[in-house]
């Protein structure tokens, strides 16, 4: 095959005449292609190996408005997969009525379900007044012990949840979450907890957040849930 040299005013066009990987050797990546979330990564030296998934990084996995009042926030199966180990779940907004207390049960491993019972939790509230509770139980997890859910416009609240091997059937799947809320009257009250379901056999597709009788989440309540990268 002739090849031809190019003059001093002459250019190769890459896009339409050349195929296959550059080597890193010659200015490439050695890569034909990657995929969404994944970057270059060296191997030690200076050579480009492979599009490796985001380590170490949070991808956004699915989020939500409420823009009317609704009973309950779910993540399912669709979101947690074999993807991620360890899930984070950013939570603000109010509630629909005062008085209320915040719950989660887990969902089963075939996703059609809400899971009542085996739950180990603990939640301790530290408040501005000087007041501080604890509270533990089984049937489902209590998220706040007398929190300021309240419906008023300068009421409200912001959560964080980590959601932990919740497809491994060797260890437990736990539940941390941290939560602050404030009343009419600038009380605050701050809360943080830890959770498991005692059945290391079975594994979990998600979880549902609600309130107590009467409690739906407020016009305005939005949320992100994120996978951390393997």
């Amino acid at each position: 095959m002739a090849i031809t040299r190019l003059g001093p005013n002459q250019s190769l066009n890459l896009a339409n005449n050349v195929t296959g990987a550059l080597p890193v050797a010659n200015g490439g990546t050695g890569l034909t292609s990657g995929t969404t979330d994944q970057f270059l990564k060296f191997t030690g030296s200076t050579t480009l190996a492979s599009a490796a998934d985001n380590a170490g990084g949070m991808v956004l996995l699915t989020s939500g408005d409420i823009t009317s009042t609704t009973s309950t926030i779910a993540i399912t199966g669709t979101h947690v997969t074999s993807t991620h180990d360890h899930y984070r779940l950013y939570l603000r907004g109010k509630a629909a009525a005062d008085g209320v207390e915040f719950f989660a049960r887990y969902r089963n491993s075939s996703n059609n379900g809400l899971i009542s019972s085996n739950y180990s939790w603990r939640v301790h509230m530290d408040a501005d007044n000087g007041g501080g509770s604890n509270s533990e139980g089984t049937s489902e997890i209590k998220l706040t012990n007398q929190a300021y859910f309240g419906s008023n416009t300068n009421e409200g609240f912001n959560m964080i949840i980590d959601f932990m091997s919740p497809l491994s059937n060797l260890v437990p799947t736990c539940m941390n979450w941290w939560v602050g809320s404030a009343n009419t009257s600038d009380n605050w009250k701050a809360q943080r907890g830890m959770a498991r379901r005692n059945d290391g056999t079975e594994t979990h597709t998600g979880f549902t957040l609600f309130f107590n009788t009467g409690g739906d989440f407020a016009n305005g309540t939005n949320y992100e849930f994120y996978g951390l990268a393997k």
